[in-house]
């Protein structure tokens, strides 16, 4: 077998081995529950799932997307945050290679797809995450590009939405973001750098408003319908991470 086909298909089944202990986190972690010990259960009847039950993406597709005990319907969601992590994975090393900044970096990515729905689901985005999540960045930057990149794109992802929560709240007298946001944001930022972390916001922000666009054309939302922002920084990290500096590359040569 070519050697890079075989590390590709290790790589990406480790990413789906990692997604399925996502699924885990996304659940436990805003339930308050343990995400180091303890079995997973169904949420339905509570029966300890066992290894059948737990082959990524196989498991949900061979039971027909139920619970083998109660028959109770489980999300489409779990195969697909493993898909997810195991598109990662791949991408991620398709990227950088198999460097030292490969685990971490992959690591990053996991938690960020981890974030995304808990933010979806809870408007939570957990210091129990972010906070490792940004050490686990700035040792991927220590393993790549370095600390003045960490720092740089931490303190221009964080103290920007820090900047335009400020200014809302003093205009609005209302929260507009939560701190989440900026801790999220100097998770990314410590991998990004700063025109990367940049682009994130830019993303998120021109995503937010089209999803606020079609709600309101809708009538499912109003001015003041919250939106969880974290939903569309996590995403918007990974796909700058994997190819926004190519778009700066084509921005800078257009208007040169």
């Amino acid at each position: 077998m070519n050697p890079d086909l075989f590390i590709g298909i290790v790589v990406t089944l480790l990413g789906l081995v990692m997604g399925s202990g996502m699924t885990a986190l996304s659940w436990r972690v805003p339930r308050g529950q343990s995400w180091v010990t303890g079995r997973s259960k169904c949420p339905g009847c509570g029966h300890v799932l066992g290894p059948l039950d737990l082959v990524p993406v196989l498991s949900w597709a061979l039971s027909g997307g139920r619970c083998r005990h109660c028959k109770t319907g489980v999300s489409a969601r779990y195969p697909l945050i493993e898909l997810t992590c195991g598109a990662w994975a791949l991408l991620a090393w398709l990227k950088i290679g198999l460097t030292p900044a490969l685990p971490f970096v992959a690591l990053w990515g996991f938690l960020l797809v981890a974030l995304l729905w808990i933010d979806l689901d809870f408007q939570l985005l957990p210091d129990v995450l972010t906070f490792p999540g940004t050490l686990i960045g700035i040792a991927a930057a220590m393993a790549g590009p370095g600390a003045r990149h960490a720092m740089w794109g931490m303190l221009l992802g964080a103290g920007l939405l820090w900047l335009v929560a400020e200014v809302y709240f003093r205009i609005r007298k209302i929260d507009g973001m939560g701190g989440g946001d900026v801790k999220l944001a100097a998770m990314f930022g410590a991998v990004l750098g700063p025109q990367l972390a940049l682009m994130t916001i830019f993303l998120a922000a021109f995503a937010g408003t089209a999803w606020a666009g079609v709600l309101l054309a809708r009538k499912q939302a109003d001015a003041m319908t919250p939106l969880p922002f974290g939903t569309l920084l996590a995403p918007a990290a990974m796909v700058a991470f994997l190819w926004g500096d190519r778009w700066l590359q084509a921005y800078v040569a257009l208007i040169r």
